[in-house]
C-alpha cells in the first residue's frame, strides 16, 4: 500500500498551568433550548451510537464558550450533559447517553458521505475486550484523491484538540487495514483538510483510531 508509511508518532502533550481551578458544572435548564437537527447532530450522534465501553463525547471549546449551535443541534440530544471549567472559562463539554429519539432521527434520515464512512449508524457494532498492540501508519495525502464535503465543512470547527494538544483522535468501528480504504470519503477528505493523519491500527487489522493533526 503506496499510500501508507508505518511510523511512530510523539504524542507528547502541554503540562499546561498547575495552578488552574477546574470543576465539572451540569448544563441546566436543557429544556427551555430549542432543539434543532444539522450534520453536526449526525455526526456527534453516530459517534455516541457507536461507542459502547466508553460512552463519553468530548468537544473542546475553542472560543470560551458554547454557542447556540452547539446548544440546539448537539447538547439537546443527550441526557447527560457536563462543562468543564477552568477558572470559571467554559473548555470542554461531556456528553453521555444519546436519546433515542435522536438516534432514531438520525438512522431515517440520509446520511453525510463522510460521516457514513465514518460511522455507519445502522451497521452494529463488533463488541471485543480483546486488547492488543498499534500499529501507526502515516497517510500521504499525496497519493490520495482530494474529495470535498462542504456540509462537513460545518463539523470542522468544532473538531479541536485539547489545550497543549496539537492532533485529536476519532476511535472507529467497521474499519479493516486494506488497500480499499484509500478510496474510503473520510481518508479523501480529511487527508486534504488537516496537516498529517495517521492510522492505529491492531495486531488484527482492525483500525482502531484515527489521528488528525491540526
Amino acid at each position: 500500500m503506496e499510500w501508507l508509511e508505518e511510523c511512530t508518532v510523539d504524542l507528547k502533550t502541554s503540562s499546561g498551568d498547575e495552578d488552574q481551578c477546574f470543576k465539572i458544572q451540569q448544563i441546566e435548564n436543557i429544556e427551555k433550548i430549542n432543539q434543532s437537527f444539522s450534520v453536526l447532530t449526525e455526526f456527534f450522534i453516530s459517534i455516541a451510537s457507536k461507542v459502547s465501553n466508553t460512552p463519553l463525547i468530548s468537544i473542546f471549546l475553542a472560543n470560551a464558550h458554547i454557542n447556540t449551535i452547539l446548544l440546539e443541534d448537539v447538547v439537546t440530544h443527550f441526557k447527560e450533559r457536563k462543562v468543564i471549567m477552568i477558572n470559571n472559562v467554559p473548555t470542554e463539554l461531556m456528553l453521555r447517553h444519546p436519546k433515542s429519539n435522536s438516534i432514531n432521527y438520525i438512522m431515517n434520515s440520509p446520511k453525510n458521505p463522510v460521516i457514513q464512512s465514518l460511522y455507519d449508524i445502522n451497521k452494529p457494532v463488533e463488541d471485543s475486550d480483546e486488547w492488543t498492540p498499534r500499529k501507526t501508519f502515516k497517510v500521504i495525502s499525496e497519493k490520495i484523491e482530494q474529495y470535498e464535503n462542504q456540509d462537513f465543512d460545518k463539523i470542522l470547527p468544532y473538531l479541536k484538540p485539547a489545550k497543549g494538544d496539537s492532533y485529536l483522535f476519532l476511535s472507529l468501528f467497521d474499519w479493516y487495514l486494506s488497500d480499499s480504504l484509500k478510496n474510503s470519503l473520510a481518508i479523501r477528505y480529511f487527508s486534504h483538510k488537516f496537516k498529517e493523519i495517521y492510522l492505529w491500527v491492531d495486531q488484527n487489522e482492525k483500525v482502531t483510531e484515527i489521528q488528525l493533526l491540526v
